[in-house]
């Protein structure tokens, strides 16, 4: 089982700040939840990912703003996030902040990953992943990483930059309009990932604060937060969830490597710590995309194939080993115990 996530008081007082920029008193979103304003001044201190997500909803019902996320974002300064905006503004370009960002970015919140390709064009395209949980996460939290890591892209860069692309997973919260005057492009709703991209000549731009002393120091103290930080479950999450989105049989651990930044040593080092390996997380990937197709309706020929899986009775058996029944027995029981996948 995975251990607990956590986010950065920080993080929680910027969604306090945005949700009273709309009118919203503190108090109120946090009235009859387990934390209050006190406990979040602790600049240092850190809430569960599963009560920041209570604040989320409180959030989003309370001002009845449906783009809070990209309002969030509007809000998030480099100082917001303390030692991390300060190595990430303090970097030589915009790639060396980028690297910052993905680096550190568990000091401010666990709830999901943003990973890293170059394609042949020298872009970059930054994904996020959110990490396996009981709950998924609301798309104005998904909508606050993706438009803050533009916002603060132009204010490291000190330009209005307009990304190549932009892709959310879920539909649109709010007017097109709103989306296109925020992003400068429209973005791409029902994608396959939540993702946004950088164009190489974007990430060459020299950074007006950059200061190589202050940025290394700055990141040999995040360095040492980082290490302070639980790292049980961290890998073996994202890469359930990473394996979940890419093509039957065709990604490989090497893949995964590139994907987290890491090199393939230090991965399958880090798998070992958790007590997993690659054979492992694939083993747990299918068996939670296999409870998903299921009770979409996918038939077990067709999971087959999307598994990778030579044939139904192939599957069927892992199935078997997996539930400890047949995948249509298991299926019934989850329907009669109203749909609930554990």
């Amino acid at each position: 089982m995975l251990e607990p996530r956590s986010v950065a008081n920080t993080y929680a007082r910027t969604l306090l700040a945005t949700a009273q920029a709309c009118g919203v008193a503190p108090a109120q979103v946090l009235q009859g939840l387990p934390v209050d304003e006190a406990q979040l001044a602790d600049a240092s201190g850190r809430i569960s990912v599963a009560l920041i997500h209570r604040i989320w909803k409180r959030a989003v019902t309370l001002t009845g703003e449906p783009l809070l996320g990209l309002r969030m974002a509007e809000q998030m300064k480099p100082g917001s996030f303390r030692v991390l905006g300060l190595a990430a503004v303090s970097s030589a370009t915009l790639a060396q902040a980028l690297a910052v960002l993905l680096r550190y970015q568990r000091l401010v919140s666990e709830a999901g990953m943003l990973a890293a390709q170059v394609d042949a064009k020298g872009n970059s395209i930054v994904s996020y992943t959110e990490q396996p949980m009981r709950f998924r996460m609301l798309p104005q939290q998904v909508e606050a990483v993706i438009g803050g890591l533009l916002l603060q892209a132009r204010g490291f860069a000190g330009s209005s930059l307009l990304p190549l692309s932009v892709s959310f997973r879920h539909g649109p919260q709010g007017d097109l309009a709103d989306y296109r005057k925020f992003f400068g492009i429209e973005p791409r709703f029902e994608a396959p990932v939540h993702a946004i991209g950088i164009r190489a000549a974007d990430l060459k731009l020299a950074l007006p604060q950059a200061d190589a002393d202050l940025c290394r120091m700055h990141c040999e103290l995040a360095e040492r937060q980082l290490a302070q930080l639980p790292q049980i479950g961290y890998v073996t999450g994202f890469a359930v969830q990473w394996l979940s989105g890419q093509a039957s049989g065709a990604a490989r651990i090497g893949d995964l490597a590139v994907a987290m930044e890491m090199s393939l040593r230090s991965l399958q080092r880090q798998l070992k710590a958790e007590g997993s390996s690659w054979t492992a997380v694939v083993d747990r990937a299918r068996r939670e995309t296999l409870m998903t197709l299921l009770q979409q309706g996918v038939s077990l020929e067709d999971a087959a194939q999307r598994l990778g899986y030579h044939d139904a009775s192939s599957l069927s058996r892992a199935a078997r080993r997996w539930f400890g029944k047949a995948p249509g027995q298991w299926l019934a029981a989850a329907q009669e115990a109203g749909g609930l996948r554990r």
